[in-house]
């Protein structure tokens, strides 16, 4: 991922969702898919982006493609960059704010399967310059993946930065990991940090 100076105020938010080597896989897609599909992901503390351990980064793809999320391909992901973001008003295109997934296929010139969920884009950057590393309030999520906790915490704190301190993050993992909890509280800066539960219900109740 990029280690350079992010861009600040293109989102108002930016919900980072890490998943350790340790936690409860379906628990943790069936949370993310749950909080995703919610109100069509308009909820600004919906997941935007999903950081997954190496280890078990084949296994959640396939959890979310079992539970009908689109892994998108090439083609089909440099379609949806494309329409992520606004380039007169440099936010998000509000054509696809709110829009089922299917529809939002549809704007970007593919399409998906009737009743597809989610639509993730697996990407390496976060910068500005990445449409998937914004906040997209959408069913449209990003997907990274990390070698170690301590790289994913990173990336999650560089994800809040990019978008703008002050909102929501999660962390999946054995509630045993206390210390690990602790350190993801501490350096992702929102003001609210879920552990185990879906972004969007667990931060408006």
């Amino acid at each position: 991922y990029s280690s350079g100076k992010p861009a600040i105020g293109v989102g108002a938010g930016n919900t980072p969702a890490l998943i350790d080597e340790t936690a409860d896989i379906r628990m943790a897609v069936n949370s993310i898919l749950m909080s995703k599909t919610f109100d069509n992901g308009v909820v600004c503390a919906s997941e935007q982006a999903v950081i997954v351990h190496k280890s078990i980064y084949d296994m959640v793809k396939a959890e979310f493609l079992e539970r009908g999320a689109r892994i998108l391909n090439e083609e089909e992901k440099d379609k949806l960059r494309k329409v992520i973001i606004d380039p007169k008003r440099g936010t998000i295109n509000p054509a696809i704010v709110g829009q089922k997934a299917e529809k939002i296929a549809e704007i970007s010139g593919f399409s998906v399967p009737a009743g597809t969920k989610v639509l993730i884009g697996e990407v390496d950057e976060i910068e500005a310059g990445e449409p998937f590393a914004h906040e997209k309030l959408s069913p449209c999520l990003a997907m990274y993946a990390c070698k170690d906790f301590d790289e994913g915490l990173e990336m999650a704190r560089r994800l809040v930065e990019l978008g703008g301190f002050g909102h929501t993050s999660v962390l999946y993992t054995d509630l045993k990991n206390q210390e690990r909890i602790n350190r993801y509280g501490i350096a992702v800066k929102t003001g609210r940090v879920l552990v185990n539960m879906p972004s969007s219900q667990g931060a408006i109740g």
